[in-house]
């Protein structure tokens, strides 16, 4: 009796760990599309103010032309240019395979592992219990990865997800030993969703490892300063985990 209450408090906790996963997906699928948006109206109410623009315009040339009379014409463009070279600058965008990718694929990978423990739980408690420690696993991962990224974390990161891919591979190839696995279990939506999830974790610390800037650490960069793939992939990670919970999808 107490070993069935103990499989249903898990099953709960399983389940409200995915249904906070989807939520948190949904959030970030708004914080994808929201600035977005914003940006979008700030440009287009810039645009439609053309008046000060020429505003602006007059009173340049009213300068310029003042400047010519004096002769300090070529001091004044001088000026002009300098403070005007600050403006071309287009805001810098971080890599692809960089810091928020590894945070978004880590996070999707956990949700995944959460969203499958509690059929597990039901039938197989072993193995549910560990699809939870492994969720938890990787939420601390990214959490501390996102407060100080070192190159520790970032070769953990490689390590974690490489064992699980290699587990992964192991069980829809030849099963497990000791009778917990007799039978290669067949490859589902789930689990393909979450080992893509997982190289492109790998990926990730790889390619921050190979920069020079995180021999110490490095920190999270803004949202405006993502790749707008890497902003599209916490839409995309929303989109999935609520797609397969939909559909049912084989785990």
């Amino acid at each position: 009796m107490t070993g069935s209450s103990t499989v249903v408090g898990a099953s709960m906790l399983a389940h409200g760990l995915h249904a906070a996963m989807v939520l948190l997906g949904l959030w970030g699928l708004g914080a994808l599309l929201l600035p977005q948006f914003l940006e979008r109206r700030a440009v287009r109410g810039g645009t439609t103010y053309a008046a000060p623009r020429l505003d602006e315009h007059d009173r340049r040339v009213a300068e310029l032309r003042a400047a010519a009379a004096s002769g300090s014409l070529a001091l004044a463009q001088t000026g002009r240019a300098t403070s005007a070279a600050p403006t071309t600058r287009s805001t810098p965008r971080t890599p692809v395979l960089g810091l928020p990718l590894a945070l978004v694929s880590g996070t999707a990978a956990a949700g995944i592992h959460a969203a499958v423990a509690p059929p597990h739980l039901s039938e197989e408690p072993l193995f549910g219990v560990f699809f939870l420690l492994v969720a938890g696993a990787q939420l601390t991962w990214v959490a501390t990865l996102a407060s100080s990224t070192t190159p520790r974390l970032l070769r953990v990161g490689i390590g974690l997800n490489a064992a699980l891919i290699l587990l992964w591979l192991l069980t829809r190839t030849l099963g497990l030993p000791l009778g917990l696995l007799p039978e290669a279990h067949p490859v589902g939506g789930w689990d393909v969703a979450c080992v893509l999830w997982q190289l492109a974790t790998i990926a990730c610390c790889a390619r921050l490892l190979r920069r020079p800037s995180t021999r110490t650490s490095t920190s999270l960069p803004g949202w405006f300063e993502w790749h707008p793939s890497t902003r599209a992939a916490v839409g995309a990670a929303a989109v999935v985990l609520v797609l397969l919970t939909v559909v049912g999808a084989h785990s």
